[in-house]
């Protein structure tokens, strides 16, 4: 018998401000969350980056189909994320960049909840997730804008981003944020839409 699901989680609505964004340079200030993650090195887009995306996305909607529902609780999948561990990308190839895909998922997914997922996984499409971990994160004071364009295009709004956070005595203190609002499987490069996202700490 299942159980009964009062409520669907949208992260898109109860978390408004941080999935969604227009190109005014905004701060907002994303307080923890529970995320799937995936931390590996390799170019954006590439073999690595798209396996990563694979195990993510099947691990979560296992676990909303499969674990969650079952317990009374429902969500939206929520946007893919990334953060860039790079000191300098202007400087490092991209083969040597070091990521951090990421899927938001409810407080009330423990990890118990995802073994039972990646064991599932496992067995029914035979596909390893064991890189995928279940995280806290808590970013803080941050700069945010819209990015409308292709991908290697958003060094223009990180520039915006910087040059911003300089006028106002700010500089970048942590990992750059994108979060993909389209896919772009479906929708033309010139017209993805990207949000972007730079932790930022009042200069020394």
């Amino acid at each position: 018998m299942k159980a009964n699901i009062d409520k669907k989680i949208d992260f898109s609505k109860t978390l408004k401000e941080l999935y969604s964004a227009t190109r005014k340079i905004n701060e907002v200030s994303p307080g923890r969350g529970v995320f799937l993650s995936v931390l590996a090195k390799g170019a954006p887009g590439g073999p690595e980056f798209q396996s990563a995306i694979q195990k993510l996305y099947t691990l979560a909607y296992t676990l909303k189909f499969g674990v969650a529902k079952p317990k009374g609780l429902d969500f939206k999948v929520c946007s893919l994320e990334c953060l860039y561990h790079i000191q300098d990308p202007c400087a490092t190839p991209k083969e040597e960049w070091t990521w951090e895909l990421l899927i938001r998922i409810p407080e009330g997914l423990s990890q118990g909840d995802l073994e039972q997922a990646r064991k599932a996984v496992l067995e029914r499409r035979e596909l390893d997730t064991s890189p995928v971990k279940r995280i806290q994160f808590e970013e803080g004071r941050c700069l945010q804008t819209l990015h409308i364009g292709p991908f290697d295009q958003v060094g223009v709004t990180y520039n915006a981003l910087l040059d911003h956070a300089a006028q106002h005595g700010l500089a970048p203190s942590g990992a750059a944020h994108e979060i993909y609002m389209n896919d772009p499987g479906r929708v033309p490069p010139e017209k993805l839409k990207t949000i972007v996202r730079v932790p930022v700490a009042v200069k020394g």
